[in-house]
């Protein structure tokens, strides 16, 4: 099992600060980290049809070239955009961690691990890379 080297960092528009601390915690790890593009943070700007569709194929090209995905699910919470990241990285075999347990039933499958924001360090030296989808097989 090797040491994950990069990561995309999946997140809700409206938890971007939260989002910009665990990119700020897994680069001091000397990850390769992606982001949303926080210009485009809908709660700011309109968003329409066209961006979301350029900025979702966008996105999923970060996670190919990723080992992991981080999600930032501030109380349990993960949006529609966030549950098709998740279900592409883990169809991907993609390590899939959270920042806090998701409340939808159908992500928790796919949870390799949770990491609070505040133990990024402790937490992500500690995963090692392997395929995800074998992992999650019943």
């Amino acid at each position: 099992m090797s040491a994950l080297t990069s990561v995309t960092i999946c997140s809700s528009s409206k938890f971007y600060d939260t989002a910009r601390k665990a990119e700020a915690a897994l680069r001091a790890l000397g990850m390769t980290v992606y982001t949303p593009r926080y210009d485009y943070n809908e709660q700011l700007v309109t968003v329409d049809e066209s961006d979301k569709a350029r900025l979702t194929h966008e996105f999923l090209a970060k996670i190919d070239r990723s080992d992991a995905v981080f999600v930032i699910a501030n109380d349990g919470y993960a949006g529609a955009s966030v549950c098709i990241e998740v279900g592409y990285a883990a169809g991907q075999g993609k390590t899939i961690l959270f920042s806090e347990q998701p409340a939808e039933l159908a992500l928790r499958a796919l949870v390799d691990a949770v990491v609070p924001v505040d133990a990024i360090t402790d937490g992500v030296r500690s995963i090692g890379h392997a395929d995800g989808a074998a992992r999650r097989s019943p």
